[in-house]
């Protein structure tokens, strides 16, 4: 009789799992996307498998599983945090064009010129500050400043192999060209900047006192500050203020397309878009007409945001990367 007992509960969880399903890669922090995921579950009838990133990881670790699976996808749809390396996935084939109309609210300032993938609700390129000191006060303006003798062992900066600190140094140097892009790296490593695992740590160094500037992403600032914790920011707008959106990709070949392109619309609408701005990571909405909530950021909010050849700049970054490695990491 037990024997008969397991397998009707077998086969009645393999019913339970039945019908349309979508599985997405997920680079952005589990916390905030894993409740829109589950919402566009409930509200669709899509079962969605979603697999994340780990902080150790963070940004690279799918991307090379999709590099890896290319030949055989298993992954529909690829939500990446930051946009350089989806550029670089989009030109090594792994990612489809987006059909027609998708997210007609944001700009071809925030997409692929050729269709492939779709930018929406970004974050900030910031510095962390402790508020009770000099870099409280009177914060620097631009990452140039990071070398004065001011900030002398007082600047944190993450590990630039992993996330979006590589993505902020590729971009510095397709602005500035190579020759100033590493002199200033070699100001840094005579002014004893620290070398953090990731921008969370990076911003905890500022929080312990160790340091009194982190470079690092809005939304790792915005979510300390919910707990209580008195945590300055500032915008480096003599630079021009870079954000970073996340993104949106369809995988080539993949095994549910329909069920792909329903995700896909899912994420790029004004409703995702104002869900994220109001949660802990508090990202920018880039559609038109989506609304920001008291304590968000907005695009005009922001002021001097900088516009960014997406292309140009995914073609520095492995260069970047390995010249934050030689100057910084000593390798």
């Amino acid at each position: 009789m037990k024997n008969w007992l397991w397998i009707f509960l077998f086969f009645a969880g393999c019913q339970g799992q039945s019908g349309p399903v979508v599985t997405i890669y997920c680079a952005h922090d589990r916390a905030h996307s894993e409740q829109i995921l589950d919402l566009f579950e409930k509200e669709t009838g899509i079962r969605v498998e979603a697999i994340y990133d780990t902080e150790a990881s963070k940004t690279v670790g799918l991307a090379e599983r999709l590099r890896a699976e290319k030949e055989r996808p298993r992954c529909d749809v690829h939500w990446s945090n930051e946009p350089l390396r989806s550029v670089r996935l989009a030109n090594e084939g792994i990612y489809r064009s987006l059909p027609e109309g998708f997210a007609p609210g944001i700009s071809a300032k925030w997409r692929d010129p050729q269709n492939r993938w779709c930018g929406f609700a970004g974050r900030v390129r910031a510095l962390a500050l402790d508020p009770q000191s000099p870099a409280g006060i009177k914060p620097p303006t631009s990452v140039r400043e990071l070398v004065d003798d001011q900030w002398r062992d007082k600047v944190a900066l993450a590990d630039p192999r992993l996330g979006t600190t590589g993505t902020h140094m590729a971009i510095l140097k397709w602005s500035w060209g190579e020759a100033d892009f590493t002199a200033w790296l070699q100001g840094l490593k005579e002014n004893g900047i620290r070398i953090a695992a990731s921008n969370s740590a990076t911003r905890d160094r500022v929080i312990t006192g160790e340091v009194w500037i982190g470079l690092t992403d809005t939304d790792d600032i915005e979510v300390v500050r919910r707990r209580g914790i008195d945590l300055g920011e500032g915008f480096t707008e003599d630079d021009g203020v870079i954000l970073l959106p996340n993104v949106v990709g369809l995988i080539e070949g993949s095994p549910h397309p329909e069920e792909a392109e329903a995700l896909a619309r899912w994420l790029l609408s004004p409703r995702v878009e104002e869900m994220l701005a109001a949660s802990s990571s508090r990202q920018v909405p880039l559609g038109k007409g989506t609304k920001v909530g008291p304590g968000g950021l907005d695009l005009n909010s922001l002021g001097n945001v900088m516009t960014i050849d997406w292309s140009a700049a995914a073609e520095t970054l492995p260069g970047a990367i390995k010249d934050v490695e030689r100057a910084l990491l000593d390798r």
